[in-house]
């Protein structure tokens, strides 16, 4: 009898760490380091007119990921010129905007390991899936979640946003096609509506929308999977 792949993908922000503005508040940390000031209003304006997975429509697979930095930071860039910003110091703001983001205080969910580390010993591979940047790799391994994590597929990586079908068609090849598939997620958009339409069996977790699967907290999907 043929065993059967079986595989969990998961959201991270929202899901299995908690959500944040990380971006915003690594350009407003930027701005203070060099000696200036911006309004958390501004820096979050921005970020939702540059960050690509507010422009699920785009597609950006011709960039991989250090090519999908170099066009936020140029953004960036323009930004600080039009505010400002003396240009000595515009570089030194990119750069440090850019290692803020990465090491920025994110925090897993209360169980998130435990959970992680069920489903594995039962025999699924665990993939993070999410509209991120190149290295948050490096996050889960900080914060000791990555002994957990088969691969990471990471739309800045991948060139396509969820709910695209691309980054899930992506992730499912890459993960070798399991005939069981999750896709645990936040988002009844991205993550519900874009495991669904990618075949797989969507689960919402810390939110709920009548007519899905949904659960109060990690811990549940141990009587959701089985």
């Amino acid at each position: 009898m043929e065993i059967q792949k079986k595989a969990i993908f998961w959201d991270s922000d929202g899901t299995l760490l908690y959500g944040n503005e990380s971006f915003k508040s690594s350009l407003v940390r930027a701005f203070e380091k060099h000696g200036y000031s911006l309004e958390e209003k501004d820096a979050k304006d921005l970020m939702r007119s540059v960050c690509s997975w507010y422009v699920p429509e785009k597609n950006h697979s011709d960039k991989n990921g250090e090519e999908w930095w170099a066009e936020l930071l140029g953004e960036i860039r323009l930004f600080c010129e039009e505010h400002g910003v003396d240009k000595s110091d515009i570089t030194s703001i990119c750069n440090s905007f850019r290692e803020n983001v990465v090491t920025f205080e994110y925090e897993a969910y209360p169980y998130a390991k435990t959970v992680l580390h069920y489903f594995k010993e039962k025999g699924y591979e665990n993939y993070i899936i999410s509209n991120n940047f190149p290295e948050l790799g490096k996050v889960f391994e900080r914060l000791g979640l990555d002994t957990e994590i088969s691969g990471y597929f990471l739309s800045a990586s991948v060139g396509y946003e969820k709910p695209r079908k691309e980054i899930y068609e992506y992730s499912l090849l890459n993960a070798g096609n399991p005939q069981i598939k999750y896709m645990i997620g936040d988002n009844p958009v991205t993550d519900y509506q874009g495991g669904l339409e990618a075949g797989m069996t969507p689960i919402l977790v810390h939110n709920r929308e009548a007519g899905k699967t949904c659960c109060e907290q990690l811990t549940d999907l141990f009587d959701i999977i089985t």
